[in-house]
């Protein structure tokens, strides 16, 4: 898909290497610049044989060329900028301006070559008063607010297992990477992006973070169930998950044997109060007396979703994956043949990625500096733009998506399209509505306009009712396809064939079309016909099993964590066809398995498991080689209220957490320094295994000192020293965070029905192609008559059609 594509990846942490990853996956040419010591992942523990046997590395480094070159000689320097002079892209996660003082700035490039996409990713964005904060796994996850939501009430709040933080944010410049070069190739006008690790997740709180913008609703820490049908469970062999929609509440009862509850109606909704009471009690009982094999295929008899939850080892040999070729071997010259995860898409029903081992210490150097040296590349390009490149159009200005998905996971991916400019029309039923409009018990307009959830994450969008199984209805949905460059659907495997809606029907009736489709677990194999929603992707993606108090059960993150991140791996498919669509002219089939998103996100422990040196599961917010590494309570603040749908106050929380993680001897001298406490001062403690060792008593030293302290001074006062550390910020903080409001990271506009909004701006900044505004989430139906009407409808047949309702402006009784 990226044939012909170089990269140069300036990349130090695991946010540029698994952009870095994911290119080289779908054929660019990642070129690794590495100093003469490495890349800093290389110095991550596990290693087995020193830098070149970090597991970390193995896997993020998989399928890239090492070059070694030393920034601080001017020779070096010389033969780096001549590499970037041949570079299609350049990804960078160097502190804001370090490069820069070294003599090389990959964003001045641009001015030279219009063309250049240059991604920079960096903890807190390029500007604001925390540009130059340091971060790690723990601070980076701690700063964005999905942190906050992740817990269990009365304990602190949990990180999640490795770098999950860094991980989003480099899914998510895979996407904007994607996009960009796609609008290079399209008019010749690259553009510099400006990625924020914590604004990934802030854009990214579920209903909580629209809540506590448009509501002022704080969001707290629900452990593991949100309700009995949507939680984890003890099982006689360990635990299960189970995610339910209200309107798969019958399935649930037909699983666990009590099939007259369906059709009561005062437990019918699984949801409701009187329901989840009763599930409280039933799915416990009869989860305990069966083993999760049992819940499971019980499951899949009544298409219940129900969810196993697998170590590392289990998804190793789980047949599903296994059958399908999933895991690709590969042959490491120190560490041996190793497994890696096909790549998280699949295109054209076979290509999952190219699967090389991760290249040794400067193994390329000379190759590719001979390179360099050679004749110039070729560039895929135009040779001049197409465009002003002063002020160039929208990235995906005239792409148009034609969008059918529903909840979140879709229209996530589908709101980074239409926030880059593409015209994004969102179809639903005239009497299925998407379930995010209806979940409150909205049944008709206005009311089913009103949910800040789904207003939050269909915005930039134009919405239509079509019923399309009606002839009619379908036939319309065939005039769109015709002419839409991107389809995109979210439904369960076999809808879309069923509807003849399928690739095939419609490869035949646009070849340009780019059609994604992004089933829970593909359309092949034992695991197709399960029903999945984003708890259970994160749960049969293997992330679950990993994390959670010391001690206690798997936990579940946050917020519904498989359903951004395939949206955005979705938005990522559609901009990478775009980009194979520029060179070849046709269009593709692209399926997103949701769950093998999940997995990339978990490669390191999957393949330390496989090389027999596997990481501890379940440490709380601690890490298993560094010490102090953790979340500790700081100063109570004013209360924040968690409010109910009507506006209610649920309960109050006053809790402030600060996470702080020392990482290398220096680090610690300056905690020790900041802090000022006799007891840190043993000489023991003076490396990273006597810290360890001594990692409870050090723990409660901090504690007290944090107590007494304001979180967000203490974090100043911490970094000002050198010290990673940050604030945990929930949803209510994040949308009063002084540093997010300075980056402009809050926009705000006006809903027909629901009056002023704020939400998040995108989710990367583009310095050619700021985006400073948006267009409200559409009412349901609303643009219905427009749309068809430049389908070359006439008004007659509109209002037919109308009456028939196949189409509809309001939601219709079922």
């Amino acid at each position: 898909m990226l044939q012909g594509t170089r990269v140069i990846e300036l990349s130090t942490d695991v946010a540029g290497a698994f952009t870095g990853k994911l290119l080289a996956a779908y054929g660019a040419d990642v070129i690794l610049v590495e100093p003469p010591d490495g890349n800093p992942l290389r110095h991550f523990e596990p290693r087995l044989h020193g830098p070149d046997g970090s597991v970390l590395a193995a896997y993020l480094h998989a399928g890239k060329r090492s070059v070694v070159l030393d920034p601080h000689t001017e020779g070096d320097r010389e033969r780096l900028r001549r590499l970037l002079g041949g570079a299609d892209v350049v990804l960078d996660s160097h502190a804001p301006g370090e490069l820069a003082a070294r003599g090389i700035d990959p964003a001045a490039l641009i001015k030279e070559r219009p063309s250049l996409v240059v991604t920079s990713i960096t903890p807190f964005g390029l500007t604001g008063p925390r540009a130059g904060w340091r971060a790690t796994a723990l601070t980076a996850f701690a700063a964005g607010g999905q942190m906050g939501v992740c817990g269990d009430p009365d304990e602190p709040p949990l990180k999640t297992a490795g770098h999950q933080a860094h991980y989003q944010a480099g899914l998510h410049a895979f996407a904007a990477t994607m996009t960009a070069l796609y609008a290079a190739r399209h008019t010749g006008v690259g553009d510099h992006l400006d990625l924020s690790v914590q604004e990934v997740q802030a854009v990214t709180l579920e209903g909580s973070g629209a809540n506590a913008l448009v509501r002022g609703s704080e969001a707290g820490r629900n452990g593991n169930r949100t309700f009995a049908q949507w939680g984890i469970h003890e099982c006689a062999d360990g635990y299960v998950g189970v995610a339910a929609m209200p309107r798969q509440t019958g399935s649930v009862y037909e699983a666990i044997g009590h099939p007259e509850f369906k059709a009561d109606p005062a437990v019918a909704n699984g949801w409701s109060p009187g329901g989840d009471a009763l599930m409280s009690t039933l799915i416990p009982q009869w989860t305990a007396e069966r083993t999760a094999a049992q819940i499971f295929e019980r499951a899949a008899e009544v298409r219940a979703p129900f969810a196993m939850i697998p170590t590392p080892r289990e998804l190793l040999e789980w047949p599903a994956l296994v059958e399908s070729g999933f895991w690709r071997g590969v042959e490491h010259p120190v560490l041996g043949r190793h497994p890696l995860p096909a790549g998280p898409l699949e295109v054209n029903g076979h290509d999952r990625g190219e699967h090389r081992p991760a290249p040794l210490l400067g193994e390329h150097t000379e190759e590719v500096l001979a390179e360099a040296a050679g004749a110039p590349r070729t560039s895929h390009a135009p040779s001049a733009p197409s465009v002003d490149p002063h002020s160039p159009p929208p990235a995906l200005d005239g792409v148009r998506v034609i969008d059918v998905t529903q909840i979140w996971a879709g229209p996530y991916g589908t709101r980074l399209l239409g926030d880059m400019g593409a015209d994004v029309i969102k179809v639903e039923g005239p009497t299925f509505a998407d379930n995010v409009r209806t979940m409150g018990g909205a049944t008709s307009a206005p009311a089913i306009n009103l949910s800040s959830y789904f207003n939050d994450y269909n915005r930039n969008k134009r919405g239509i009712s079509l019923d399309l199984q009606h002839p009619e209805g379908h036939e319309a949905m065939r005039r769109l396809l015709a002419s839409a460059d991107v389809f995109i659907e979210n439904w369960s495997s076999g809808v879309a064939d069923r509807l003849g809606l399928g690739y095939e029907a419609l490869h035949a009736l646009n070849p340009r079309l780019i059609y994604v489709t992004m089933p829970g677990f593909g359309h092949h194999g034992g695991d197709s016909a399960r029903v999945g929603f984003g708890p259970t992707i994160e749960q049969m993606g293997g992330l679950v099993a990993l994390q959670g108090y010391e001690g206690g059960p798997p936990h579940r993150s946050g917020i519904s964590y498989g359903d951004p991140n395939a949206g955005t791996t979705a938005a990522a498919a559609v901009a990478m066809a775009l980009v194979n669509r520029e060179r070849t002219g046709e269009g593709c089939h692209v399926l997103v398995p949701q769950r093998d998103v999940i997995v990339q996100f978990v490669g390191e422990f999957v393949l330390a498991e496989a090389l027999g040196c596997p990481f501890p599961m379940r440490t709380g917010s601690r890490d298993a080689f560094l010490a102090p590494h953790n979340v500790y309570r700081a100063s109570d603040s004013e209360t924040r209220q968690i409010l109910g749908p009507t506006g209610n106050v649920l309960r109050e929380v006053n809790d402030r957490w600060l996470a702080i993680a020392v990482d290398s001897d220096e680090a610690w001298r300056a905690l020790r320094s900041a802090i000022g406490d006799r007891r840190l001062d043993d000489p023991a403690l003076d490396t990273a295994a006597g810290r360890k060792a001594a990692e409870a008593d050090i723990d409660a030293a901090i504690a007290e000192w944090t107590r007494a302290r304001d979180a967000d001074e203490a974090a100043v006062l911490l970094q000002s020293a050198g010290v990673a550390a940050s604030p945990v910020l929930t949803p209510w903080l994040v949308a009063r965070d002084e540093h997010l409001a300075v980056r402009g990271a809050f926009l705000g506009y006006d809903h027909p029905d629901a009056g002023r909004q704020r939400c998040t701006a995108p989710a990367w900044r583009l310095a050619r192609r700021p985006v400073t505004s948006v267009r409200a989430a559409p009412q349901f139906g609303q643009h219905t008559v427009e749309v068809l009407t430049e389908a070359g409808y006439a008004a007659s047949r509109i209002e037919a059609m109308m009456e028939l309702g196949i189409i509809t402006e309001d939601l219709l009784s079922v």
